[in-house]
């Protein structure tokens, strides 16, 4: 990628292909399909930096950039949901 500290690359996980995001304390992987991207986990090591934030804004242009519609998997507690409306990410919940 070409943001200063944010690396994007391919993992199997599970033997499942995903995106692997790193950006500082925060990793996350989404799942790609088609005409989707699916965020499945993020987490951050050092929580209330905005290290999420940030990784999920970039994620969030970059998959709507090549026409994929984004949104993240339902959200397990509530500042997972303050990040998700935060950054204008579509929670995937049924």
């Amino acid at each position: 990628m070409g943001k200063k500290n944010i690396t994007h690359k391919i993992v199997t996980i599970l033997g499942m292909r995903l995106d692997e995001w790193q950006y500082k304390s925060c990793i996350a992987h989404c799942a790609t399909g088609k005409d989707w991207a699916t965020l499945y986990d993020i987490e951050s090591a050092e929580q209330g930096k905005g290290h999420a934030t940030k990784l999920l804004l970039e994620m969030k242009d970059y998959y709507e950039g090549k026409g994929l519609t984004f949104g993240g998997s339902v959200a397990l507690n509530n500042r997972m949901q303050r990040i998700y409306q935060r950054c204008g990410v579509r929670e995937f919940n049924g």
